[in-house]
């Protein structure tokens, strides 16, 4: 695992707002980012499905987690989320975060949510600014 894979994990582990979400990620290169969380009764809206917040939080996170293998800190400019699906009966909802580019001030990841059968739920596209604070050396 490279160094700022390494960075970019801790990170995540740093957070306490990732890890009351439980998202988990499942893998990361400088190009595509995947990982998940789970279907659970706190994070379901009045309906019985994912709350919307908690789908942006995920998107967020795994786009925003892309972003960082940049290998600098960044923090979210702009984000879009379109709700095609409600996300139900799925053990875990899954987001796919895709570089779309990356400059040297912003970087713009599209994301796509899905649920444990593959079934597209949202998609979006999310834009980041790249700090000057290094991730790793």
């Amino acid at each position: 695992m490279s160094d700022i894979t390494e960075s970019v994990r801790a990170l995540l582990d740093k957070s306490p707002f990732i890890r009351f979400l439980g998202i988990e990620l499942l893998s990361v290169d400088q190009k595509q980012a995947r990982g998940r969380m789970l279907f659970a009764e706190q994070y379901q809206n009045p309906y019985g499905s994912m709350h919307g917040g908690s789908l942006y939080a995920l998107a967020d996170t795994i786009a925003g987690t892309l972003a960082n293998m940049c290998g600098n800190a960044v923090t979210t400019v702009d984000g879009t989320l379109h709700f095609l699906a409600p996300a139900l009966h799925s053990e875990y909802i899954y987001c796919d975060a895709t570089l779309r580019k990356s400059g040297s001030h912003l970087i713009t990841v599209d994301v796509n949510i899905t649920d444990d059968q593959g079934k597209l739920l949202d998609c979006g596209c999310f834009t980041y600014y790249r700090t000057e604070m290094v991730l790793a050396e």
